[in-house]
């Protein structure tokens, strides 16, 4: 990877929705129509249309698997990794407002760099792992849905299911709801269609972390299966990640699975998975104000210092797969290794395959495993 990575002032897809309650919502997982992601500007739309746009992209393609590229100035290189605007990837559906918090950077004042990973000497394999069932990863992604105050929408994130009861999100897709209690969706056939529901932690102390220690991450509680009737109808047992928390810091190169409820399928009704890989780990050196790019919020995110360091577990990790709206909270999976990373924070759109990010909390850094344990 080259040293020095480019920052465009791009914004990255933005979603812009209002309830439509004449008809039931397809759950066919068809993709937006192109025509429908071309708008230049945030519409003003009426109560009871939907209306969906971009702001500031040129899009140029979507794949099948849910990449997009954007056309970038002549200026930069080509072979020069670009990071245009990261997003939080939650979608807000609102009466009349724009998301919270629209998009970010990643980084702080001017291009950040991110080091080039050292070359990866495979030597002996590890133990030999058994295959893979995604399967039951699949049917512990949950898409998110909390009430925005003042009854003017929802908003709209995944999380995944680590135990039991245990529910884990992105911080900043819950801590401005009107509620503690959400909408905990599990999915059948990559469908989002059991309506259960989830009561999140204090509110005022997910904001806090968030916005003071740029902590990035949430929990809610499934009540317990045998006082929860409409629970126990579905499952004998809430469908949980069956394998461990990432314990081994040595993962530069490492291929990832990514998981999550992004709104390039209309409605968000299809639960996505796209394949990453470790880029770069960031540790977080203290937080700062955003103003979003269309100018309306501004709000907190962490500041990121880039590492290839892997003595030590870090906060966040990035990895080389897009995000979009909606994917904030779904899960980040190490396949290499088999073990939970943690939640999606957000992405970017970059010019070409390989220079798209996603940065997630991993879970396995010690503050976050010690609060996941008094969960």
């Amino acid at each position: 990877m080259a040293g020095v990575v480019g920052l465009l002032a791009v914004s990255f897809y933005i979603q812009y929705l209002v309830f439509d309650t004449s008809k039931e919502d397809d759950q066919t997982p068809t993709r937006l129509p192109l025509e429908d992601m071309q708008s230049s500007s945030l519409p003003s739309s009426p109560v009871g249309k939907k209306r969906e746009s971009m702001v500031e992209i040129s899009l140029t393609d979507v794949s099948d698997t849910g990449k997009a590229s954007i056309t970038v100035p002549s200026t930069v290189s080509t072979s020069t990794p670009v990071i245009a605007a990261i997003s939080l990837a939650t979608t807000t559906v609102m009466a009349e407002l724009p998301p919270s918090s629209p998009s970010e950077y990643l980084g702080a004042e001017g291009p950040p760099f991110l080091p080039s990973p050292p070359a990866v000497v495979k030597g002996e394999s590890g133990p030999l792992l058994p295959a893979l069932n995604e399967e039951a990863l699949l049917r512990a992604v949950v898409k998110i849905q909390c009430q925005a105050k003042n009854n003017q929408g929802i908003y709209v994130g995944s999380a995944f299911v680590l135990s039991s009861t245990t529910v884990v999100t992105a911080a900043h897709v819950v801590m401005n709801s009107a509620t503690t209690t959400c909408d905990v969706i599990f999915p059948s056939e990559r469908k989002p269609i059991h309506y259960l529901r989830g009561v999140t932690e204090d509110l005022a102390v997910i904001k806090k972390r968030h916005d003071e220690k740029g902590v990035d991450v949430a929990t809610l509680a499934l009540p317990p299966l045998n006082t929860y009737p409409e629970a126990r109808a579905i499952f004998e047992s809430y469908p949980a990640i069956p394998y461990p928390i990432c314990g081994d810091p040595a993962q530069l190169g490492d291929a990832l699975l990514h998981f999550g409820y992004p709104s390039n399928y209309k409605d968000q009704s299809y639960l996505s998975k796209l394949d990453g890989e470790v880029a770069v780990f960031a540790d977080i050196d203290g937080v700062e104000d955003q103003l979003s790019l269309d100018q309306t919020v501004v709000y907190k995110t962490p500041i990121f210092s880039y590492t290839n360091d892997e003595l030590r577990m870090h906060p966040y990790i990035v990895s080389r797969v897009p995000s979009f709206y909606g994917d904030s909270g779904g899960l980040a999976f190490n396949k290499t290794k088999q073990c939970i990373l943690g939640p999606h924070r957000g992405g970017t759109i970059g010019k070409a395959d390989g220079e798209n990010y996603t940065v997630f909390m991993n879970v396995g850094w010690e503050w976050i495993k010690d609060f996941l344990g008094r969960q």
